[in-house]
């Protein structure tokens, strides 16, 4: 699919975009659904899905698959990392962390790197505080 196709500016994923960009959360695209929708009550959950794939074909938006669950979706295309919470799912950005030395990999492995991903698992304040009272 050409860039030029996945970044035309219809009005439908020009809101999708707009309100993806509006938030730090990771949303789902049920999420973004109920968002738009809220400004575009036609739009329909296949439209949410399509545009935010096609997005995430042109380079515009990264797509978050975290241990099965349901997709999650990013605005920020950035070089940085993920918190993900092993209780409740929440999605973090880490950012700042010196990326790994991946360029180096085609010399040594005979690969050619497009991306990398940096995630890491635990429990967030909030599901820590929860497993502290239950103790």
């Amino acid at each position: 699919m050409e860039r030029a196709t996945a970044t035309r500016q219809t009005r439908q994923r020009k809101l999708v975009l707009e309100t993806l960009r509006s938030t730090k959360s990771h949303p789902t695209a049920d999420w973004l659904f109920e968002k738009v929708r809220q400004q575009l009550p036609s739009i329909s959950l296949g439209t949410v899905y399509r545009n935010l794939n096609l997005l995430r074909d042109a380079g515009v938006i990264r797509e978050l698959r975290v241990h099965g669950r349901t997709a999650r979706w990013d605005a920020d295309t950035s070089p940085h990392g993920h918190f993900i919470c092993t209780g409740c799912g929440e999605v973090r950005d880490v950012m700042g962390l010196d990326p790994y030395d991946w360029q180096g990999l085609k010399d040594l492995v005979g690969c050619q790197v497009e991306f990398q991903r940096c995630e890491f698992y635990g429990l967030c304040p909030k599901c820590l505080r929860r497993r502290e009272r239950q103790s």
